[in-house]
């Protein structure tokens, strides 16, 4: 799906496929005496937008009526201007240089710094990069290239570009939410009246691990009648993998089995690692290689996929420090005031990779972006704490991490999330079962299964043969509402935490691919003064962590740009 677009005010175009450097595939296209519209990726259209897209012609307009992933320009041929953006939360990236009166965009930062010729590391990604996991703020890879805010869409014309934001996501929030009682029957109908649009007419395949999310969407999937196929990755030991196969096979659902055995190890581990790390322009690391392998394996038998992406995290958000919310993500909002948490990141041990002499006032601008984030933003101030998080998990967190994972697929098939449907959230804004009107960091486990409360429900409804099986925490949806599930419940958290305690299994085969990789990225050249060469060296002997690969990953990155203007690219 890569693209690249050139636009200059002093050179209007005939039509807006002119303008395309790098074309994607136009999925949407409509137009009038005075406008044309294009969309890509996977624009989801109804009636209702074709017919008022003429009359209303706004970024809010566009991206609160048409569902999907995708992109979209809205060119008014009256005031020469143009709309552009990203669907909602922006999950598929837009970098962009502006210049005078010339904006060029595209998916990839990579590529965007081939066309201009950009191809310095930026020390502000690095930095964030290295502590969160993932660039906190608006940087991408290369510097001098940014990202467009979340949320948000550009306005170009004669005047310059003015970047507008479109949706404020903590104006959806309740402050008397309905109680769970009085809204799992209405929620329930309301899921499965919004998934509709999202399965479509042609065979699919939906994701089936252990948990809830993949296990509902099948439900619904049969619901609607939909012809559709589950399939799971994993190693042969993966549980998930096991536990999929087993509830596919009793219910009589079509399942592919993706096995991450010692083939992919072996043929395709290294290339699908470096390729994640490109294609999610450098915020992604070589760890996740599996799903491009994966993807690649759907891509010859369809062109969609269904997900449970966003499900878990709207209903609760992570708690536990690991590679989504980083153990220095954790700690800054776990502190009281910017000058705290900025003394927490200086004293990280992820610091100890990087030269801090060399990021001179890159340090300094973080400081004063971090005064910034919700929970220190007095504009924010009338929130809850944990309702400031939701505003960074929603704007942020949903983008930077899973948005990795979906623009490294949308090159091969479009992956769509109706857990992440405006109207579906609109809805669940307003109960007890959002995520937002839970404590601050949750521990409480049944305050934490409130969500799985409603998948439950959904499931009784839809499929009720799904809610008969096990699921990977030791009990069954029909558990969570029935009076003797409890002490299920219970035996099944405590089991899990036994087995979390025994040790970590690779289910994923992960670390087995970094066991046999680790030479390729231990050799890379480091020729950048703002990595420590000496501490990560001496670091290279200990097993894989989330740390090493994203250290490691931001060094291939750092290669592949000093060869970006040498090579086809």
């Amino acid at each position: 799906m890569q693209f690249l677009l050139d636009i200059s005010i002093d050179k209007l175009p005939g039509g807006l496929s002119e303008l395309f450097i790098l074309k994607s595939e136009i999925n949407l296209h409509l137009s009038g005496d005075d406008y044309e519209f294009i969309s890509w990726g996977d624009p989801i259209c109804t009636d209702t937008f074709r017919i008022r897209l003429h009359s209303e012609r706004s970024i809010e307009f566009i991206v609160n009526h048409l569902s999907g992933h995708y992109y979209y320009i809205f060119y008014d041929m009256n005031n020469h201007q143009f709309l552009i953006g990203n669907s909602l939360f922006s999950i598929l990236p837009i970098y962009y240089y502006n210049s005078n009166n010339r904006l060029i965009l595209s998916d990839n930062a990579f590529s965007l710094g081939r066309h201009m010729g950009m191809t310095t590391l930026s020390k502000r990604f690095v930095l964030e990069s290295q502590l969160f996991n993932y660039p906190l703020f608006n940087h991408s890879v290369i510097d001098g290239i940014s990202l467009l805010p979340s949320n948000s869409g550009m306005v170009f014309d004669r005047s310059g570009v003015k970047i507008i934001k479109h949706t404020s996501i903590e104006k959806l929030f309740c402050q008397n939410p309905l109680p769970l009682k009085k809204s799992v029957g209405r929620l329930t109908e309301s899921f499965l009246e919004v998934i509709k649009k999202y399965l479509p007419e042609e065979n699919y395949f939906t994701a089936l691990t252990g948990g809830f999310d993949g296990r509902t969407l099948t439900a619904a999937g049969r619901y609607h009648g939909k012809s559709f196929t589950c399939y799971c990755f994993g190693t042969t030991a993966s549980d998930d993998l096991k536990l999929a196969s087993e509830i596919a096979f009793k219910a009589g659902i079509p399942f592919l089995p993706i096995e991450l055995g010692n083939d992919y190890l072996r043929s395709y581990s290294l290339d699908a690692g470096k390729e994640f790390i490109i294609r999610s322009s450098g915020t992604g690391t070589f760890a996740r290689a599996h799903y491009i392998f994966s993807v690649r394996q759907l891509a010859d038998r369809t062109k969609y996929l269904v997900t449970g992406n966003f499900g878990s995290e709207i209903f609760r958000a992570v708690h536990v420090p690991g590679v989504i919310i980083s153990p220095d993500l954790y700690a800054l909002f776990m502190s009281e005031n910017p000058e705290q948490a900025y003394q927490k990141l200086l004293s990280s041990t992820r610091m100890k990779y990087l030269n801090q002499a060399e990021l001179g006032s890159v340090l300094a601008d973080l400081k004063s972006d971090i005064a910034c984030l919700p929970c220190f933003n007095s504009q924010y101030g009338y929130l809850t704490r944990n309702q400031q998080f939701y505003i960074f998990v929603f704007e942020e967190l949903f983008r930077k991490y899973f948005g990795a994972e979906m623009i490294s697929q949308a090159g091969y098939l479009n992956n769509r999330t109706p857990f992440l449907d405006i109207d579906f959230l609109k809805q669940l804004m307003e109960t007890e079962f959002a995520g937002i009107h839970s404590g601050f960091f949750e521990e409480n486990p049944f305050k934490r299964y409130k969500g799985q409360v409603l998948y439950a429900n959904i499931i009784r409804k839809a499929f009720p043969q799904l809610g008969k099986m096990l699921t990977d925490k030791g009990y069954k949806p029909d558990d969570l509402i029935s009076v003797t599930g409890k002490s299920r419940i219970i035996a099944g958290y405590m089991g899990k935490r036994l087995k979390r305690k025994a040790g970590i299994g690779d289910p994923n085969g992960v670390r087995s691919a970094w066991e046999l990789n680790r030479s390729h990225y231990e050799s890379l050249p480091v020729k950048n003064n703002l990595f420590k060469i000496k501490n990560i060296t001496d670091d290279s002997n200990s097993g894989l962590t989330d740390n090493k690969a994203k250290i490691f990953s931001l060094i291939y990155s750092d290669n592949y740009l000093d060869k970006l203007m040498q090579t086809d690219g």
